[in-house]
């Protein structure tokens, strides 16, 4: 919204300043060109002419026709002498007219101008055919017109995007709505709403993953759940059949591993339900990956594999929440050593604004085509099938690596054959 209101006033600014600056130019151009010869300046020297042949003519005593007759034959001014009372006047301009005032009239000939010959009581009428100049008004109405249209074309041009981009959202919410849940924003090259759009494709994302992950569970959960279920009720109703005492003691050991593998997976399962960006509050910290992977280590050694652990010196610190990070790397060490054969190792390698984390077994491997899916809950890999667990381990680390802002890739070890799974870690400031 800062971008939309920025640019908002922008525009305002820009259109107002702009058009305002541009439109007063054209107008004092237009003014100097105005300012040329044309009819006012016409009109006012036929004025002082006038005048000067008013006080001319009202001091020949003699006959006046013959000049008068000249000079309406030389020039385009046309002079015309009549009686004072026959020039008949309203009564509001008559007292100024006898005190010397030129009347300038106006009629479809053109402009008249009057003057009165006190000596002699008689009037000096000059016909000019000019016109009193009437587009000024016009020409300042235009000016008008061009400043409210460049404002309103330059305020359309900006919102353009604006409502493309608000009827683009409008589309794809809609059909979001709808069931399409893979519908997304596209956010062309100008958008003022941006952020909106982000977090729209952010939060239909987060919806989406929702919606598969509740198929998932309730898929999982209807498989793993039923078989334990169904031993228990087995079991049950063959306690009661079972008279040994031996007999019977075994079918309560199997009875508790049903209970304990029922509690193994609730378990999991509020484990990767709390796993919910907007339930979590992380502890963010500046730590030690080599000191942490070590502890871990600690706790995960195996008689049956070989765990080596090769960190390069000086490495930087990471920038992580402890809790979270330790469960990511305790369950990629434990599927290593759930997958792989004899040895697992990890190292701790820095690359740009990272610091990796990889842990590599000698088992089968993933497959590259079944790279995205065992990040996924309850989904194992086909070399994994016939394998303890429930298939959450990764699902736990990649849900973590998502709202801690950690890479995690899947892939082949070179140097062992197995798996390799990486984990990106940012650094420190």
């Amino acid at each position: 919204m800062k971008r939309l209101t920025l640019s908002l006033l922008l525009v305002v600014l820009v259109a107002i300043a702009g058009l305002g600056w541009s439109i007063s130019e054209l107008a004092s151009v237009y003014s100097q060109e105005e300012s040329q010869p044309n009819a006012s300046t016409q009109l006012a020297a036929v004025q002082r002419l006038g005048e000067s042949l008013a006080r001319t003519l009202d001091e020949e005593l003699g006959e006046s026709e013959p000049l008068i007759h000249s000079w309406n034959r030389h020039n385009p001014e046309q002079l015309a002498l009549s009686d004072l009372r026959a020039f008949v006047l309203p009564p509001s301009l008559r007292p100024g007219f006898l005190a010397g005032e030129p009347l300038v009239l106006e009629s479809e000939e053109g402009i008249s101008l009057h003057y009165h010959l006190p000596l002699t009581h008689r009037v000096l009428s000059i016909s000019t055919g000019l016109q009193f100049p009437e587009q000024r008004s016009g020409i300042n109405q235009l000016f008008t017109v061009m400043f409210y249209a460049g404002v309103v074309l330059i305020l359309l041009v900006w919102v353009s995007p604006l409502i493309r981009s608000l009827i683009n959202l409008s589309r794809v919410a809609q059909a979001f709505g709808m069931g399409q849940l893979e519908q997304r924003v596209r956010s062309g090259r100008v958008s003022y709403i941006r952020p909106i759009e982000n977090e729209f494709n952010h939060m239909a994302e987060r919806i989406q993953q929702l919606l598969e992950d509740n198929k998932l569970l309730s898929r999982a959960v209807s498989h793993d759940l039923k078989t334990p279920i169904a031993r228990l009720r087995f079991g049950i109703e063959a306690l009661d059949e079972v008279n040994s005492e031996a007999q019977r003691q075994r079918y309560l050991q199997r009875l508790c591993r049903d209970l304990d593998a029922m509690e193994e997976l609730v378990a999991i399962l509020l484990q990767y339900a709390r796993l919910d960006e907007a339930n979590i509050t992380p502890n963010w910290q500046s730590l030690d990956l080599a000191e942490l992977v070590g502890r871990t280590l600690e706790n995960q050694q195996d008689e049956g594999q070989t765990l080596v652990l090769h960190a390069h010196d000086a490495l930087p610190r990471v920038m992580a929440d402890p809790q979270y990070l330790g469960m990511q790397i305790n369950n990629l060490v434990s599927n290593a050593l759930r997958f792989g054969q004899s040895r697992v190792e990890l190292s701790l390698v820095h690359q740009g604004d990272r610091v990796w984390l990889h842990v590599e077994d000698d088992g089968e491997g993933i497959e590259q085509s079944e790279a995205e899916q065992v990040l996924k809950p309850f989904v194992r890999g086909r070399q994994s099938r016939g394998n303890a667990g429930h298939g959450m381990g990764l699902a736990i680390v990649a849900r973590i690596a998502q709202w801690m802002d950690t890479r995690l890739t899947v892939g082949r070890s070179k140097t062992l054959g197995g798996a390799k799974l990486s984990l990106g870690l940012k650094r420190a400031p």
